[in-house]
């Protein structure tokens, strides 16, 4: 067998296979950022809970009654007014990459979320999140 049929036969392979890998990887950041989703809505909750209660907005993580799901590399804080922070640090599949959501209560207290994001492709960014 020639050396150009040789690597014209193998270079299909090769350009699955890395493409099968990066699948694979799309779904672990996109099943990740599914799960630390679900437990922002539940610290949200919390917070909101919180502040309804206490008249003011957590300080800490501690204060809630929820906290996120353990997962490698994710964590989770709850910083001054009520702010939920998610951090991908190396171990997660989204290495580098947080999202952090700030609350603003309205005149019949009510509350909303702006979310911000760092470090995500524009394909993995939460709907409304910049």
């Amino acid at each position: 067998m020639n050396r150009a049929f040789q690597a014209r036969s193998i270079t299909p392979f090769f350009v699955f296979f890395i493409a099968l890998i990066s699948g694979c990887a799309a779904q672990k950041q996109a099943e990740q950022l599914k799960s630390a989703q679900e437990s922002v809505a539940r610290l949200q909750d919390g917070v909101v809970d919180y502040a309804t209660s206490q008249q003011h907005w957590p300080k800490n993580i501690d204060e809630l009654k929820v906290g996120g799901d353990e997962m490698p590399g994710v964590s989770y804080v709850v910083g001054e007014g009520g702010v939920v922070a998610v951090y991908f640090s190396e171990g997660s599949a989204l290495p580098g990459a947080r999202l952090v959501y700030t609350p603003t209560q309205d005149a019949q207290a009510g509350v909303t979320w702006a979310c911000a994001s760092q470090g995500l492709d524009s394909g993995l960014k939460p709907v409304g999140c910049l």
